[in-house]
């Protein structure tokens, strides 16, 4: 008897295999990886001969995807597989290597790095993260593209400007990331990591300061290095600039314009510093903030109006910011400064924190400001952390002012210091008005 065949139902019928999208997404950005790198070193070697050339761009390509379909193969346990796969490429780019270096007597290993890098990233897109493999491609053909320039970086750098270098990657890299992320101390006051963190970030801004210019170069002239300066220390320009102002009383004018400036770039750095803890705190001081900001940049809209030109020099020159007696020194003070803030507003409440916040703002407005936005909302009432801050930039200001008129005479107390007085009058009454 024969049976009847049952009726063909296209809902019961599957594929026997179904293909897997999310892969096919990451081996083709693992392809990506590899034509992006392949398109730099292409360009590089475009002048050589077909023969010579290690690596192009379908080599890298290849080379990217070989990666990604090794570590797709064993998912759950691609070490083995990628090894043999980095082992079998390793050996044909040293092959191509020693053909090379007799042919072309050249012993660089760029290339052939570079190759073995494009393996990996391709097997790291393919293992789940396409975005890191496609950022680290980037971050890779902008490294070997700018060969020139980045070789011309180092040739320049003398050496003071490489230890803060490294100073700075040593910050970055193994101090801050090692410092617990907890609070501690007394009062429960100090989280070390918040410490690191600021530290890395102002030293990061002196650092940024220093090279913008030294790299444009003393022709734009004692603006620049005003403007550079208060990054790190505007009451360091004040100081410099009213000394200097003595022995060119021509150029008063200039040098108090120049430290008004510095005193308006100490606004950004510490918005910048509040901003990384406690960016709501910025919307109640954002209107003190742009007074201080503004008020010190008229006399320079003055002197850029009047196009007049100096040419006289300055005496400050801007010493780099990051070697570690300074950064640890400023980690201690602040350290210091969450201690008696939190002794301070233990006993004292918020008289405590106002009179806290007036002494720092005599020497250092990032460490309190730092403090203070740290603490809003947990320790501190908000408004209460507002109105410190406001007060140590405001006894910040006036100390400016008091040190121009000192130390640079009548034609300071004509042009800095009045410039300052004028700015914190106007933030005191903004204060007030804003924050009660």
């Amino acid at each position: 008897m024969r049976t009847r065949a049952r009726p063909h139902n296209g809902a019961q019928h599957e594929l026997p295999y179904r293909m897997d999208q999310a892969l096919l997404h990451r081996l083709a950005v693992a392809l990506a990886v590899g034509i992006i790198v392949g398109v730099e070193r292409g360009w590089k070697t475009r002048d050589e001969h077909a023969g010579i050339r290690l690596a192009g761009v379908r080599t890298f390509a290849l080379a990217s995807l070989f990666g990604g379909v090794t570590a797709a193969l064993a998912p759950s346990n691609p070490a083995v597989p990628l090894a043999a796969g980095l082992i079998a490429l390793g050996a044909l780019i040293v092959a191509g290597y020693l053909q090379n270096v007799r042919a072309t007597h050249d012993f660089g290993l760029t290339t052939e790095l570079a190759l073995l890098a494009t393996y990996v990233l391709g097997a790291t897109a393919a293992l789940g993260y396409p975005f890191e493999a496609a950022a680290g491609a980037i971050v890779m053909a902008l490294l070997l593209g700018f060969k020139t320039e980045v070789h011309r970086v180092v040739e320049s750098l003398e050496r003071h400007e490489l230890v803060a270098t490294l100073q700075l990657l040593l910050i970055a890299a193994v101090l801050v990331p090692l410092l617990p992320a907890r609070d501690l101390g007394p009062w429960q006051a100090v989280n070390p990591r918040i410490i690191g963190m600021l530290v890395l970030l102002i030293a990061g801004l002196s650092y940024v300061g220093y090279f913008a210019a030294r790299m444009l170069g003393p022709h734009l002239g004692l603006a620049l290095t005003a403007l550079f300066g208060g990054l790190s220390s505007s009451t360091a320009v004040t100081v410099a600039y009213a000394r200097r102002s003595l022995a060119v009383a021509d150029h008063a004018w200039l040098f108090g314009a120049c430290i008004a400036l510095a005193a308006a770039t100490m606004v950004p750095r510490i918005a910048a510093a509040i901003a990384v803890l406690n960016a709501g705190l910025l919307a109640g001081l954002w209107p003190t903030f742009l007074v201080l900001a503004i008020v010190p940049l008229v006399p320079l809209a003055r002197v850029l109006l009047r196009k007049r030109r100096t040419h006289a020099e300055t005496d400050i020159k801007l010493s780099n910011p990051l070697e570690l007696r300074t950064a640890l020194t400023f980690g201690a003070l602040l350290s210091v400064l969450f201690i008696a803030a939190a002794a301070l507003q233990e006993h004292l409440g918020d008289a405590g924190i106002y009179a806290a916040a007036a002494v720092a703002g005599l020497v250092d407005v990032d460490a309190i400001s730092v403090l203070l936005a740290r603490g809003a909302g947990r320790t501190i009432e908000e408004a209460t952390a507002q109105r410190g801050i406001v007060i140590a930039l405001l006894v910040n200001t006036a100390s400016k002012a008091a040190l121009a008129a000192a130390l640079g005479g009548v034609p300071m107390l004509r042009t800095a210091t009045v410039t300052l007085a004028v700015a914190l009058i106007a933030a005191a009454l903004t204060a007030a008005l804003t924050l009660g």
